[in-house]
């Protein structure tokens, strides 16, 4: 099993596929430039790509002979793979945290000079995790957790209990569903287990099967 990522907005403004294509080919890796395309491919329907963002970092070090502190600079490079379907205004993001969507945002209004706007999405989680138990074999609500708990009337603060059937996990979140900031599942997928984390911010991490991917993607983009 492998661990993968799906983090889902919705981006306005956008031309289609084939003329978005065209524009990442012609923008390429350049060197000067902060962001850098380095692969992309066009349907009638969407496009995904690959693109990367250098940032440089300086450091200090002591030389030991001279005593004297020496500075250095380092490039840092964060890859971001991302779909998206300017039909359905949805926009995906296959690494990292909700921070790679408004990254793509930023590519796309900045370095192509299109009037791209992202918007984040909320998931009831709750709600999803009533979809998934109906919509998939040996459902499993594993653990939850919640913010502002009052443990008693001295202790309150986040707190993340596992269960020990998905019964009674949902009646937990039934009974704070307000303050769930994520939940882990676990169901059946074509060839084996996949475990998935959700949260409201509509931000997945799960793991399966490298061959199961494309259905547990599907899976998780009915959830909204």
């Amino acid at each position: 099993m492998a661990s993968f990522k799906l983090n889902l907005g919705r981006i306005r403004g956008l031309p289609k596929p084939r003329q978005l294509d065209e524009l990442l080919g012609s923008y390429g890796l350049p060197e000067s430039e902060e962001y850098g395309v380095l692969k992309h491919a066009a349907t009638e329907e969407a496009i995904q790509a690959t693109i990367v963002r250098r940032t440089r970092q300086s450091f200090q070090k002591i030389d030991p002979e001279s005593r004297q502190l020496t500075a250095a600079t380092i490039e840092k490079v964060t890859v971001y793979p991302f779909a998206v379907f300017p039909k359905r205004e949805q926009l995906e993001v296959y690494a990292g945290s909700a921070a790679g969507l408004k990254e793509i945002g930023v590519f796309l209004s900045s370095a192509l000079a299109l009037s791209a706007v992202v918007d984040s999405v909320e998931l009831d989680v709750a709600a999803a995790i009533e979809t998934l138990a109906g919509s998939t074999q040996r459902f499993v609500l594993r653990s939850a957790r919640v913010s502002d708990f009052a443990h008693n009337s001295y202790l309150i603060g986040p707190y993340a209990p596992r269960f020990a059937d998905s019964a009674h996990g949902k009646e937990f979140l039934d009974e704070h569903a307000e303050g769930v900031t994520s939940a882990s599942v676990r169901f059946q997928g074509p060839t084996g287990r996949v475990t998935a984390g959700l949260t409201p911010a509509a931000c997945f991490s799960y793991s399966c099967h490298e061959d199961d991917v494309p259905t547990v993607r599907n899976i998780l983009r009915k959830l909204l």
